[in-house]
């Protein structure tokens, strides 16, 4: 692309010069224009009608290198040196050029012995120099070298003029590359459909398992409360039966624990420490223990009385409790 901007201003100088000159000054303009370091697209001077008007005349030999130039190789001036006049240095090296253009438009891998055939050049070492100092270095081409494979890779080149008959081929080509890209863009559209398709049958799934791991937890608590109230229910005495003669100092010691364990409350903030921790895990094992109690002591009277301490007492927010008793 820096290429063809730079010469758009010296494609146009030689146009206005081509139009300015008709039949043998047009010599020197072909000549100039050829040797010029910059200039390496010469279609818009060819289609200058001074130019055109070359074809047949005693000076169409000026048209003839003009072609030699927009579309042959060197290869194709020494096979008709005999028709054209005999090149200057800056023409020799221009043609030699634009020929390593024309080989890297069919192939990205050029060998040594190819380019050297290709270019009348007898030796690696000026091959390389060529390359890197008359077309990387100028901005034709870019590649690697490899000497010890002996071959050009072609990263990039500088485009020339179209041959006749060649824009038909060129509209082939990019014909192929846009139904080849329609293609790979349908496939990919159905592979977007298709995961988007698997997200929504997996966010399906997700929500069906969370809400069946949500029913299991509801029916474990409800089981675990049932079977709590159930074992209550069976440690309880049967109604009606007397009170034992030890019921009552049981009683009293269960209550005084009750105090001894919830005292320290009022005078000591318990809200972050251990000991909260451990009041807080201490109210279902003194369930437990009140209601074994009551299953021992076979009594109505440490029943209600413990019951009622146990499930009103201490079922009580500790937090609330604590900001009561400050």
């Amino acid at each position: 692309m820096e290429i063809e901007e730079k010469q758009a201003e010296v494609i146009d100088h030689f146009v206005k010069q081509a139009s300015a000159q008709k039949g043998s000054a047009l010599g020197s303009v072909v000549v100039e224009a050829t040797s010029h370091p910059s200039l390496f697209a010469f279609s818009e001077i060819l289609a200058v009608p001074t130019v055109a008007e070359l074809e047949g005349t005693d000076n169409s030999v000026h048209l003839e290198v003009l072609r030699l130039f927009a579309h042959g190789t060197w290869s194709d001036y020494k096979r008709n040196s005999c028709k054209l006049p005999q090149l200057v240095p800056d023409q020799v090296l221009k043609l030699k050029q634009l020929t390593v253009l024309t080989l890297a438009e069919t192939k990205k891998v050029l060998s040594y012995d190819q380019l050297m055939l290709e270019l009348d050049v007898t030796n690696v070492r000026e091959l390389e120099d060529f390359l890197i100092n008359d077309c990387m270095y100028a901005g034709l081409v870019r590649g690697k070298l490899d000497q010890l494979r002996r071959y050009f890779e072609v990263q990039f080149a500088a485009g020339r003029d179209l041959r006749p008959g060649q824009l038909g081929s060129m509209i082939q080509t990019l014909s192929n590359w846009l139904a080849t890209s329609d293609n790979l863009l349908v496939t990919i559209q159905d592979k977007i459909k298709w995961a988007d398709t698997m997200s929504e049958l997996d966010k399906k799934h997700r929500k069906e398992l969370e809400d069946r791991v949500l029913e299991v937890k509801k029916a474990v608590s409800v089981k675990y409360d049932s079977a709590i109230l159930g074992s209550i229910e069976k440690l309880k005495p049967p109604r009606g039966r007397k009170p034992s003669g030890s019921c009552f100092g049981l009683a009293s010691y269960g209550i005084g624990v009750l105090i001894i364990l919830w005292l320290p409350l009022c005078f000591y903030n318990a809200r972050d420490s251990w000991y909260f921790s451990f009041l807080s895990s201490f109210r279902f094992h003194f369930v437990v223990f009140g209601n074994s109690y009551l299953f021992f002591t076979d009594s109505m009277v440490v029943e209600n009385t413990i019951e009622k301490t146990v499930h009103g007492f201490m079922n009580l927010p500790v937090a609330w409790l604590h900001g009561v008793v400050l």
